[in-house]
């Protein structure tokens, strides 16, 4: 029968006060009444001690210092807390202490050991030393689980914690807890015997875990000792990862935003981002999310987005939209060419659908669009091809719409042209009409000189852009240009001299130096476009690299150039810029591989495109004579000539000899257009389809393209604002989308309206 907590500290005072200097043991359950002892008898010189006295920072009781004390102490000593450190050593070591103690020989000395939870070991006593013993009768408290981690490891406040072995017991008898955490450099199997349960948390992620139990979602694997290390810290600052994760991040739930700042990242930055994408996903991000599925490691985050969209078919209704999304993330990524490069190798799998799934993001990319319009072109119809690229690469996409030359041989000559440069191939029906042409050579006919028609440019306040090499095919992708920048343009379409070489066809630049013109950069011009396609730069040469990937540089180089012309045509400074061709260039003519029949008394110049006249020469069916030289008209070359590395020009085609004059101005605002008939009525009997645009500033022409109709049609205007389409192609029923263009300069696109055929409402009675 235990005592209660009163007469246990009657019995310890008349202890006190007697003779008698045998040990006493008092052993108590719970906290309050070991803590009721502490405050009964720590008075006078009474001696409280414990493990902390008998030890250095995390190690062991040493023994012999406390027994030396002991039998050198005088007066009276309380020891607490000792029976709870030798429950970390199990119970044979418990045994061992209170057996020495029962039998340690005192002359001077009370000594009073307060144990904690030994009822068992205590109760059934030699009956010699029964009286030595008081067990107090109280309900007991349960141990607590210990968890040992290193020094230097963070504790969340809500959990109990002591530094170092010395300091359990003293905690686990004044403190109620369940868990206690111990800082401390010893390991689990240190204690192998031990009555508490111990828990060895080894690493920061275990500390991670425990501190915040979300982090049960994350595997190890996922990061560096460093790494959660670092976490570690700041989630314990923090509260918890949400609220960390929320502070770097400025968000839990929509994590898409933070991607735009990828690039500004720190590598643990980068890192605790593809942590918090594994916490907390990211609910508005088709992308992210299915490359945080698949990736195990923050390094393959980058390889997981780009790998994406490999899982979606390309005919999937929402295929352009995940698209787009993936496209701005890989962006937002930086596109690093390691990733590039491993996609492009791992995109192939999707054989002649691979177009599809490429961007122009990188040249790498790129480049393997040309490969792979290369391969599969054939494959595909034409308008597939060009829709893909709308997506997929715009500016190869603007470059291959149609330029409206208003010539019917134009139009579909050089529309042929750009599809044949594109996908590498030269159609037999094609050579054909160049054939034709090196014979009727129409152009002299339909083409005014260029030099006709410099005079009557402004030179005061122009800007000359000599554009050597830039023949009409760019004209569509120029016009997508100027039309972003709100520049306008009026382009006059002309014919060089021949042969078609810049020595014989820069006579303008003159004109422009006496009118007062200011050349960029001076009177040679710009060459970027033309030693590309002389000499191959940029690894572009046809000896090595048979796909025209350097026409992705000259869009860039035409691009850059209009950006230049912007920003000083906004500054105010100068009223237009004038861009001029001196000539153009083939691709078609380098990639067809045919020398002419004919071996003259000269060798063939200019990659064999012309060649020198001699009287004992006779003149090739398919050339003209001019200033001296025969001249080719068609895919052929004059032997001896070198074969040119990427495009050639010189001869007498007409990708060769018809040349832009390009006159640019700013226009600050967007020009308002408008349809004013939104549903119209037609015959299709009768051919008389109409509809009316207007645009608010004056113009003095206008055209639209219909979507499903082929041709381009003129406006008629009285006043320069309404302007009336006949409209004689439509023939059915439906809703069209309408773009309208000024002098091939796109003004809107977009706009619908609703046809409806009235030949079927008619009625007659004869």
């Amino acid at each position: 029968m235990g005592l209660k907590m009163e007469d246990a500290i009657n019995r310890i005072g008349r202890y006190l006060r007697s003779n008698n200097t045998h040990p006493r043991f008092v052993n108590v359950n719970n906290q309050e009444n070991a803590a009721a002892i502490f405050q009964q008898f720590h008075v006078g010189e009474n001696i409280f001690k414990s493990v902390p006295d008998f030890s250095v920072p995390d190690e062991n009781l040493f023994e012999d210092v406390l027994f030396n004390y002991l039998t050198d102490a005088k007066g009276t000593v309380f020891l607490t807390g000792f029976t709870s450190y030798y429950k970390l050593h199990g119970e044979q070591k418990l045994r061992d202490f209170l057996n020495r103690m029962m039998n340690i020989p005192l002359i001077d000395t009370h000594l009073v050991v307060v144990c904690y939870q030994c009822e068992k070991l205590l109760s059934k006593p030699d009956t010699r030393y029964s009286q030595f013993i008081y067990l107090v009768d109280d309900k007991p408290e349960s141990l607590p689980q210990l968890i040992f981690i290193a020094p230097n490891m963070p504790v969340q406040a809500e959990y109990d914690s002591v530094e170092g072995i010395q300091n359990i017991a003293g905690h686990i008898e004044s403190n109620k807890t369940s868990v206690l955490y111990v800082h401390t450099y010893k390991h689990k199997s240190s204690y192998p015997f031990s009555l508490y349960t111990i828990k060895e948390q080894e690493n920061s992620f275990e500390a991670l875990c425990n501190l915040d139990l979300s982090t049960g979602q994350l595997k190890e694997s996922y990061g560096t000792e460093a790494q959660w290390n670092k976490a570690l810290d700041k989630v314990h600052t923090y509260g918890s990862w949400m609220q960390y994760i929320s502070n770097v991040f400025g968000t839990y739930t929509n994590l898409e935003i933070a991607a735009g700042s990828w690039q500004s990242f720190d590598t643990y930055k980068q890192w605790l981002y593809f942590i918090a994408l594994k916490l907390y996903g990211v609910k508005n991000s088709w992308c992210l999310s299915k490359a945080i599925a698949n990736t195990e490691k923050s390094s393959m985050l980058i390889r997981g987005v780009f790998r994406s969209i490999l899982t979606i078919e390309s005919e999937d209704k929402n295929f352009w939209d995940f698209y787009s999304e993936r496209k701005h993330l890989i962006q937002s990524f930086g596109n690093p060419d390691a990733e590039v490069a491993d996609y492009c190798a791992m995109v192939k799998c999707k054989g002649k659908y691979t177009l599809y799934y490429l961007t122009d993001a990188s040249k790498a990319e790129r480049n393997l669009i040309f490969e792979t319009l290369t391969l599969y072109a054939d494959k595909f119809d034409r308008s597939e091809i060009i829709a893909a690229l709308k997506n997929v690469y715009p500016a190869l996409y603007f470059y291959l719409q149609p330029y409206q030359f208003n010539n019917k041989l134009l139009d579909s000559y050089f529309q042929e042209y750009k599809y044949q440069k594109v996908t590498n191939r030269v159609f037999p029906e094609f050579v054909k009409v160049v054939d034709e042409q090196a014979e009727k050579r129409e152009f002299n006919l339909i083409l005014p000189a260029r030099s006709e028609k410099i005079d009557a440019i402004p030179k005061q306040g122009t800007l000359l852009y000599f554009m050597d090499a830039m023949g009409v095919e760019y004209l569509s992708y120029i016009m997508e240009i100027c039309r972003r920048k709100h520049l306008m343009t009026y382009t006059t379409i002309c014919h060089c001299e021949l042969p078609s070489i810049t020595s014989l066809n820069k006579e303008f630049v003159e004109a422009f130096v006496e009118g007062g013109a200011t050349l960029v950069p001076d009177k040679n011009g710009i060459k970027a476009l033309d030693n590309i396609k002389h000499h191959g730069e940029d690894e572009f040469d046809f000896r090595n690299n048979k796909l025209p990937t350097y026409l992705s540089r000259e869009l860039e180089i035409i691009g850059e150039t209009l950006d230049k012309i912007a920003t000083k045509l906004m500054s105010g400074d100068y009223a237009r810029a004038v861009m001029v061709s001196d000539h153009g260039a083939s691709r078609l003519c380098v990639i067809n591989k045919k020398e002419n029949k004919w071996e003259m008394a000269s060798k063939g110049e200019h990659s064999g495109r012309c060649c020198p006249i001699s009287d004992i020469d006779e003149q090739p069916p398919c050339s003209t004579e001019d200033n001296g030289f025969w001249v080719l008209a068609n895919y052929d070359r004059f032997k001896g000539g070198r074969p040119a590395n990427v495009e050639v020009h010189g001869g007498a085609t007409l990708e060769e000899v018809v040349i832009p004059i390009i006159e640019i101005t700013y226009s600050p605002g967007e020009i308002e257009v408008y349809l004013l008939d939104k549903n119209i009525t037609f015959s299709r009997r009768k051919k008389d389809a109409t509809i009316r645009v207007f645009s608010k500033a004056k113009l003095d022409s206008l055209s639209i393209r219909v979507s499903s109709l082929n041709n381009e049609y003129e406006g008629t205007s009285s006043d320069g604002h309404t302007f009336t389409v006949a409209l004689p192609d439509l023939k059915k029923a439906g809703t069209y989308s309408v773009d309208v263009y000024y002098n091939n300069n796109p003004l809107k696109s977009g706009l619908k309206f609703t046809a409806k055929n009235s030949d079927f409402s008619e009625r007659k009675l004869l």
